[in-house]
């Protein structure tokens, strides 16, 4: 049995489970959400959160997911005919599709550096494996992509067949202080995949990591000034070495040009 778990009693997400083909689900809410009243006859209802679910399966619909009647019936087939996964991963709709089966490096290459969309909701955990290796931001919420690949560390993730999520995306902030804030948590998410990885079995060439965090780092500028913005670039693994400085500063370098030339 699968536990979904919401947010808040959002209509449409609500009204999307009631639909469903397959009806071998519970949904978790917030306790006293209002929306309670309006669906308890018709969906099996609990309080909590992800930590609090009893089911073996768990997937967590923010704001933004549309799932189809089908998406129940297809993530249960998939996971009764391929049990032998910690993490199921449904494509989606209209974004490049993800392969059968993808390792902790596909994930990271697939979301990071090929800009793959692969929201939270995208995913289905085993509820176990979820409590065991999640990873949180400092506020307490779920890291989406470093908790998908710390529960995929040991069996790669397995794509749910013939099904897709709807999903919209919201808007980005045109606020400077939210712009900065999501580049900072960027900054800090490549920092994580450092550690995940480690330096001899990362992702990338050396090179491609090094473009890739430059990228990111000038995204702060002109708000930084391009010495913060060198040693920011120098407090990265990679960077680390005589060697290896000189090459993050050439990649800082590079990159502190194509964004000037953005800014003119």
């Amino acid at each position: 049995m699968l536990g979904i778990v919401l947010q808040k009693g959002d209509d449409k997400l609500l009204g999307a489970l009631v639909l469903q083909k397959c009806k071998d689900f519970k949904v978790y809410l917030p306790e006293n959400d209002p929306a309670e009243a309006d669906y308890d006859a018709q969906l099996q209802i609990r309080h909590g959160n992800w930590q609090n679910v009893e089911e073996a399966l768990v997937c967590l619909l923010e704001p933004g997911a549309l799932p189809d009647s089908n998406f129940v019936k297809r993530i249960l087939r998939t996971v009764k005919c391929r049990p032998d996964f910690d993490v199921y991963h449904v494509n989606v709709a209209g974004e490049k599709a993800f392969p059968r089966k993808a390792d902790p490096k596909k994930l990271f290459k697939l979301a990071i550096f090929g800009n793959a969309a692969a929201p939270l909701s995208s995913f289905i955990f085993r509820s176990g494996k979820l409590r065991e290796k999640a990873v949180f931001e400092a506020d307490g919420d779920l890291e989406p992509l470093p908790t998908v690949l710390n529960c995929a560390q040991e069996r790669p993730v397995r794509n749910v067949c013939m099904q897709k999520l709807a999903w919209t995306l919201e808007a980005p902030s045109t606020n400077p202080a939210d712009q900065e804030k999501a580049v900072r948590a960027r900054i800090d998410l490549l920092r994580w995949t450092e550690n995940f990885f480690g330096d001899d079995d990362y992702p990338l060439s050396v090179g491609d990591q090094l473009d890739l965090f430059a990228a990111e780092v000038v995204k702060l500028y002109p708000s930084y000034t391009e010495e913060e913005l060198k040693e920011m670039m120098y407090s990265f693994q990679v960077s680390q070495g005589t060697v290896r400085r000189l090459r993050a500063s050439s990649a800082l370098s590079h990159a502190l040009k194509q964004r000037q030339k953005e800014l003119q």
